[in-house]
């Protein structure tokens, strides 16, 4: 994706025209087409990551997929909406619920979630909110979890709310991993400019290329990167 393609993108929101492309393609018809792109590369065996699990909606469709022949790892850090996920998936054993943010670091941080919110997003700076609150979250690197848990998966689900490109930074070795054969992730544009990252979906990019994986836009959003056969990272230089 280019610059070119961002800016456009960046002035459609401001005119208006994403609401009008939402009138004749609703969201849900692509979030189906991302949903049947996941379910398609799911295989008996697979061992997955759901970060960002929210209420566990790919949770809970990973877990039935082929039941117990899947492990699925779920990364939920919002208190209250870690909670219903633990409820929510208490019937799938092989189901291992981690109530943590992953991140490009190791160590502690401010969450700020709305009131009414499920969904939560790191802190910036100093950043402060008037219409929620903030809880402070544990936050690890994909490498450093990847380390500790000695597992590795397969498949990773990605859908953080605009910090994407720091959980995919902290993640790079496991990244370069051939057992990791697929990513599923959503890019949250508006907030990604709302940051002053508006260039990220670009190094987002470039980072899972450089990892031996084949990328392709299933949507406006959705990003889903498939390691080329017999390729890591180390094939490529």
């Amino acid at each position: 994706m280019n610059t070119a393609i961002i800016k456009a993108r960046s002035i459609a929101r401001r005119l208006g025209l994403k609401q009008m492309y939402y009138r004749f393609f609703p969201q849900r018809s692509y979030e189906e087409k991302f949903n049947q792109e996941i379910s398609a590369e799911l295989q008996a065996g697979d061992l997955i990551w759901d970060i960002g699990a929210n209420l566990g909606f790919y949770t809970k469709m990973f877990a039935q997929s082929t039941g117990s022949t899947f492990r699925v790892f779920a990364f939920e850090p919002v208190p209250w909406t870690y909670e219903q996920l633990c409820i929510a998936t208490r019937e799938y054993p092989w189901v291992q619920t981690e109530q943590i943010v992953l991140g490009d670091f190791d160590g502690v941080s401010r969450m700020l979630v709305g009131k009414a919110d499920t969904v939560g997003r790191l802190a910036t700076s100093n950043e402060e909110t008037t219409s929620g609150v903030s809880v402070d979250v544990h936050v690890m690197c994909g490498d450093s979890y990847w380390k500790k848990s000695g597992v590795t998966p397969n498949l990773l689900k990605i859908d953080v709310e605009g910090f994407e490109e720091e959980v995919l930074k902290g993640m790079e070795l496991l990244l370069a991993a051939p057992q990791v054969r697929a990513i599923f992730l959503e890019v949250h544009f508006e907030i990604l400019e709302s940051r002053g990252r508006s260039e990220a979906p670009r190094r987002i990019e470039k980072l899972l290329r450089s990892n031996g994986l084949m990328l392709r836009w299933v949507d406006s959003s959705h990003i889903v990167a498939k390691r080329k056969p017999g390729e890591t990272a180390s094939t490529l230089h």
